[in-house]
């Protein structure tokens, strides 16, 4: 981590942290580390004769990814085409076959989905889940510290069903994420960028489509997917961060967070948090953690439905 970020700052590619009152420089690009920790695990596993065509497609999930992400932090891409970019990734999966076609949701079972799962569901639950992430990556630790909480409850889930590479593939994203969070906690010393958080959601996304956990993949990452469906919904579509002129939130001069009382700041779950009383960043990323250690439960008490 501390190389990547000494050669981003070496080279300027660096970003404000809007949320501190001295606006410090920050380095960017960070969330390679993460992906390079995903690759290498995914390695490793394919060397210790696992299923190595599931490994092979995680990698190649993560990959694009990652490409993506970093040529969006380059040359900015639109928000239109970074979404058709994100669901490329998820060509791996198909091309590769590591998919059942048969999601399974809790009191209902398996429902047979031969056509509509490669060609809608596949590509659309990979860019769904990689913008949303990419969405939650706003404060120091945010992105990092859900997707490790998110990851842990997965794992233990995906153990409990003996699917072993997914576990390990929620495993991995688990120690990735929290290895990060450490340097982007509060005070962030750097930076994930697009080719972090996208990744990360991805990686999510290729684990619980080829361990079988969708849903329960929906639930861990809830409130991931509320803060970026009430952001959709207040912006009437998609837009990229940097297209966005309101900010919700602003900074007082005592370094707090408050709402943004225009009414056309977009919604989100950052906005509402603060709504009432201002926060101190780090209050507020505490805030996200908190919840998605309650969706993790969500995420328990859905699988033990589907199982009974």
């Amino acid at each position: 981590m501390v190389p990547i970020a000494n050669f981003m700052k070496k080279r300027g590619i660096t970003g404000i942290d809007v949320h501190k009152l001295d606006k410090p420089e920050i380095p960017e690009l960070g969330g390679l580390s993460i992906v390079f920790g995903l690759i290498g695990c995914s390695v490793v596993s394919m060397f210790l004769n696992l299923n190595s065509s599931f490994f092979l497609a995680y990698l190649l999930t993560i990959l694009i990814t990652a490409v993506i992400g970093v040529f969006d932090r380059l040359k900015p891409l639109n928000a239109v085409q970074k979404i058709l970019l994100v669901a490329v990734a998820s060509i791996p999966i198909l091309f590769l076959n590591v998919y059942q076609p048969f999601p399974e949701l809790p009191f209902v079972g398996k429902l047979r989905l031969t056509l509509l799962y490669p060609v809608v569901f596949v590509p659309v639950f990979v860019t769904v889940l990689a913008n949303a992430t990419n969405m939650i990556d706003v404060l120091n630790g945010s992105m990092a510290g859900t997707s490790t909480v998110s990851a842990v409850f997965l794992t233990f889930i995906a153990s409990l069903l003996g699917r072993h590479e997914a576990m390990l593939m929620f495993a991995s994203l688990a120690a990735t994420t929290y290895a990060f969070y450490r340097y982007n906690k509060y005070p962030a010393k750097v930076f994930s960028s697009d080719v972090g958080s996208l990744s990360v959601g991805a990686a999510f996304a290729a684990a619980a489509i080829m361990g079988r956990l969708e849903v329960v993949t929906m639930f861990a990452l809830l409130p991931t997917l509320i803060n970026g469906s009430l952001i959709l919904t207040s912006l009437g579509g998609v837009r990229e961060r940097r297209e966005i002129k309101i900010r919700p939130t602003i900074l007082l001069e005592n370094g707090l967070i408050a709402a943004n009382l225009d009414k056309k700041a977009p919604i989100t779950l950052t906005r509402l948090m603060v709504a009432s009383s201002p926060l101190k960043e780090p209050e507020i990323t505490r805030c996200f953690i908190i919840l998605h250690f309650f969706s993790g439960f969500l995420a328990l008490a859905t699988f033990f439905f589907m199982v009974v």
